[in-house]
């Protein structure tokens, strides 16, 4: 099938085309079932070594467990894990953990947004598939209110690719901020389908979708801020994130290469 390009881009055709790059995409799917310790998941229980400690922030409150991704259970993507389990974990508060600076000053917001207090992200390399070395009880944990994920879900992955979508950083890079023509109430001109690319849904790489303004925006221009997951909508399982929003967490290439996840970026953001 022949990649799409929006009219505007026709006179850039061979640019936006060499923007394609491969990534991993996520179906989400609710389900009751009982998914294994070890299992790729939204929600349901983390896999936890005995020996571990579960997260909390530093003022001792419990972290909600959001996600976790087994890497031997998705299609290889370059420089991410091939093996090991990657954890997310957030506030259970109306921000879902998101740091804001007062007065509002966007390098200090960056700043605060990776600072791993209200969130966590925990990389176990290697997995033990025996149920007597996990923790098999979460009883100590409160029950959470604030999660934009509603429900358990099973993950099923597929290996893909995409070109760059217009609100990645790297549009505007290559196109400039304001390519799009806007009209008075600040839709794009003329069909919406004929005019953009959004790089939207659930998955790990590629290019990343936001509702305002990619965080990455406000790095040192040296550090290259990768993909590490994105979770939004989906058709089979109910996530919100505040109105319409989506979720972002993002890593530092040179980070990855290390498997250092202790750096890493995190934000939402809603219409």
């Amino acid at each position: 099938m022949e990649d799409f390009v929006p009219k505007a881009l026709e006179s850039k055709r061979d640019i936006f085309l060499a923007t394609k790059m491969p990534f991993v995409h996520i179906d989400p799917f609710e389900t009751n079932e009982f998914l294994s310790p070890w299992t790729s998941k939204y929600l349901g229980t983390p896999y936890l070594p005995k020996e571990a400690q579960y997260p909390y922030t530093t003022d001792g409150k419990s972290l909600a467990f959001l996600a976790q991704i087994n890497f031997s259970e998705i299609p290889k993507l370059e420089g991410y894990p091939t093996s090991g389990i990657l954890q997310f974990f957030i506030s259970d508060n109306d921000l879902y953990g998101l740091e804001f600076s007062a007065p509002y000053d966007p390098s200090e917001q960056f700043r605060l947004q990776q600072q791993q207090n209200k969130f966590r992200v925990v990389y176990y390399p290697e997995v033990i598939e025996d149920l007597s070395f996990l923790t098999d009880s979460f009883d100590f944990l409160p029950e959470f209110e604030f999660l934009p994920v509603y429900k358990q879900c099973r993950l099923e992955f597929s290996l893909r690719e995409e070109l760059v979508g217009i609100n990645d950083y790297r549009f505007a890079k290559l196109f400039g901020e304001n390519f799009y023509p806007l009209s008075e109430d600040e839709e794009p001109e003329n069909d919406m389908d004929d005019q953009v690319i959004f790089s939207s849904g659930n998955k790990i790489g590629g290019y990343a979708d936001f509702t305002q303004q990619d965080i990455r925006f406000l790095a040192p221009s040296e550090e290259n801020w990768l993909l590490l997951l994105q979770i939004s909508d989906a058709k089979n399982a109910d996530i919100m994130w505040g109105d319409g929003g989506i979720g972002n967490f993002f890593i530092e290439e040179k980070a990855l290469e290390a498997r250092d996840f202790s750096r890493v970026l995190y934000n939402w953001d809603c219409g």
